[in-house]
């Protein structure tokens, strides 16, 4: 069973699935690459869209009895790929913020592309303290992070996930983005797949390339180690975050010059 716990399947309110006949495709594609349980994560407070938690989970409803009404086999809750601003705390405590649990534990983040925000440690700070354990969207594609996997971790340290997109690890996005998601593999630095899926032509799930991909890399337990922790997400409980794996240190050359 395979959970997706980032795709833009509602219609009509950011960059994802414009209309019903995309989001029927998307959720085809879906159950094709064996996704079961979808969390849907719309962008909110990106500084283009604004998709409060009462507007998702009322739009998530009706998208499921879409779903239903044309016999797709995938069972969809609300969520959000909150943008991480100075407004995200005030956001939390007016009840306008979804977790991907439906619990309060599990908040998606999104940092900014080519940027971490100066307050991001601070706040996220906040939400570990209460209890709640943030997800840094796609990591693996902030530009910040992508040079500086040291102060990545920082935030791993801190109490965050963080979640790879199956696209950057297959090489769809080049292979940039491949190196730097399998050195966050390889140094604990992420710990679940997602789709982050827009669209079936351009940005799709891609689980199954991504899952066969990891096992001829890592290991099969590697990928029911990923799958698992998808399932313990959703489910709102918590597991064993692995040590994140130091950077290899680089060598340093000695020169000895004997003379006779």
């Amino acid at each position: 069973m395979i959970i997706d716990l980032h795709s833009h399947l509602l219609p009509g309110v950011d960059d994802g699935a414009q209309n019903e006949a995309d989001t029927l495709a998307l959720a085809r594609e879906a159950v094709q690459e064996g996704v079961e349980h979808s969390v849907i994560t719309p962008h909110h407070l990106n500084g283009q869209y604004v998709n409060p938690a009462a507007s998702v989970v009322e739009k998530t409803e009706q998208l499921q009895a879409l779903y239903d009404a044309h016999g797709i086999a995938l069972k969809v809750y609300p969520g959000q790929e909150i943008r991480l601003t100075e407004a995200f705390l005030d956001e939390l405590y007016s009840g306008n913020l979804l977790s991907l649990d439906g619990g309060g534990l599990y908040y998606l983040v999104e940092m900014p592309t080519l940027t971490v925000p100066d307050f991001a440690y601070e706040t996220l700070s906040v939400l570990v303290e209460q209890g709640s354990i943030p997800i840094i969207a796609h990591p693996e594609r902030n530009k910040v992070f992508m040079s500086d996997l040291n102060y990545y971790q920082e935030f791993i340290e801190l109490g965050c996930l963080g979640q790879l997109t199956t696209s950057s690890y297959i090489g769809n996005f080049g292979e940039e983005f491949r190196a730097v998601s399998k050195q966050m593999i390889e140094r604990n630095l992420v710990h679940i797949f997602s789709s982050d899926a827009h669209s079936v032509e351009w940005r799709s799930f891609h689980f199954q390339a991504a899952y066969r991909l990891m096992e001829e890399e890592y290991g099969s337990e590697q990928v029911d180690i990923y799958k698992q922790r998808s399932r313990a997400i959703i489910n709102g409980q918590t597991f064993a975050k692995p040590e994140v794996i130091a950077a290899p240190r680089r060598k340093k050359w000695s020169f000895n010059f004997f003379r006779k």
